[in-house]
């Protein structure tokens, strides 16, 4: 019998609060505050980005950088319910050599919140809050 590879899970807590930045989403319209989390991995593979929180979220993955004037830029995968509960799931694969930028945000305009995001995969994710 073959063992399976380890799964390593990091976690990211974070709010939106009245003073997060905002921004006009991909695909949406209206103002909505975010918070960019640089995500870089140890090894290339498959990852995984699960929120979890009170509201409706959606997520955005950049490679290399994020731009909030020009959200449409760089964008690697994007997600609304992909894990259920009003929450997403962002899976891609994700190379060790480069720059991610994962965009927490919410379904609906100007909504704040705390939240958390797992990120899980084949050596253990680093992640680190954007300032604006």
């Amino acid at each position: 019998a073959t063992t399976p590879p380890p799964v390593y899970t990091t976690h990211f807590a974070g709010a939106l609060t009245s003073v997060s930045p905002t921004y006009t989403r991909h695909g949406g319209s209206g103002s909505f505050f975010y918070q960019a989390i640089e995500v870089r991995v140890p090894v290339t593979g498959e990852y995984t980005f699960t929120a979890s929180g009170s509201i409706d979220t959606f997520g955005y993955l950049y490679q290399g950088n994020f731009y909030p004037s020009y959200p449409e830029y760089n964008i690697v995968k994007q997600d609304d319910d992909g894990a259920g509960s009003s929450q997403f799931k962002i899976t891609a694969t994700l190379r060790s050599d480069l720059r991610y930028i994962l965009v927490f945000t919410t379904f609906n305009q100007l909504e704040t919140t705390s939240f958390n995001v797992a990120a899980s995969g084949p050596g253990s994710p680093s992640l680190a809050a954007i300032s604006a």
